[in-house]
């Protein structure tokens, strides 16, 4: 993963801010800011990514994630055309850490909020009736303000602190361990990664657009995304894939090379790799969801 731009989502004055948003694509650039976040996509599809996390998310997509958790949500690439109409919406709830700090510390009472915050250091993901609860719940503090903000926050925490079902994003051994100095220069391959994922993508040419040694660019990239270089590709293909095969009726070979593999057993074998599944039998299992 790239390595994301540090940002401030409040204001010194500010603990809890809640907005809706709607824009002609989501904010582009990879970030993370030192608040807790819950954001809710009312109108919108493209790729989400979370710490190391890659996968698709669509109206409806629900996550929570903790503060420095590095993330974006970058809308396909029909909402950056020349001339498009189309609008995404979404809400977004953020709060300081502070105001949790020593409230929650050794009290039993509030385990299961205590629970809650350090999962979001992964982003909890959320769906059903639990995410149309939460989105119901969100748009209340909109008419709030002040204490009864604060107050309307512990409740929507509590609630959510109690929901059985939810997915972590992130890798359990995920830390955010970056800074934003060479931000610039990650996003570049993050731009360039989603922007010819379906065509072939060579170390050397992302290499080149950074000024870089084929290996020099490989030790620089690792460790920063968790992950290789390889790897950080053909998690990008899977999301496409997984995308594509859920919301499209075209055939697996056709999804196969529209997502940047030549040749369809390697599709197999790396879609099978990622999620556990041929792609058959994640269509099967998924599509009637959509």
């Amino acid at each position: 993963m790239a390595n994301p731009t540090i940002e401030k989502a409040l204001t010194v004055d500010e603990v809890i801010v809640f907005k809706d948003l709607v824009s002609p694509h989501f904010n582009p650039k990879w970030h993370f800011h030192p608040e807790y976040q819950i954001s809710m996509i009312l109108d919108g599809h493209g790729m989400r990514y979370i710490g190391d996390h890659v996968g698709a998310f669509e109206t409806g997509d629900l996550v929570f994630t903790g503060p420095n958790v590095p993330h974006l949500w970058r809308s396909d690439a029909k909402y950056f055309e020349e001339g498009s109409s189309l609008l995404t919406h979404g809400m977004v709830l953020y709060f300081d850490e502070g105001l949790l700090q020593g409230l929650l510390s050794g009290k039993e009472r509030f385990n299961k909020i205590d629970r809650l915050l350090k999962n979001a250091m992964r982003g909890i993901h959320y769906s059903g009736e639990a995410r149309d609860a939460i989105r119901d719940k969100m748009k209340a503090f909109d008419g709030l303000e002040g204490f009864a903000r604060v107050v309307h926050l512990f409740e929507l925490l509590d609630f959510m602190s109690r929901i059985p079902d939810f997915k972590l994003l992130a890798g359990s051994g995920y830390k955010n361990t970056l800074k934003g100095s060479d931000a610039q220069r990650m996003e570049i391959v993050h731009d360039y990664v989603s922007e010819h994922f379906h065509e072939e993508v060579s170390v050397s040419e992302v290499a080149e657009l950074l000024h870089m040694t084929p290996s020099s660019f490989c030790r620089y990239f690792k460790p920063r995304a968790n992950k290789t270089f390889g790897q950080f590709v053909t998690d990008i293909r899977i999301g496409h894939a997984k995308k594509l095969l859920v919301e499209d009726d075209m055939g697996i070979a056709q999804i196969s090379f529209e997502c940047g593999f030549n040749a369809l057993s390697n599709f197999n074998k790396q879609f099978k790799n990622v999620t556990g599944k041929r792609p058959s039998e994640y269509r099967k299992l998924y599509q009637g969801l959509a």
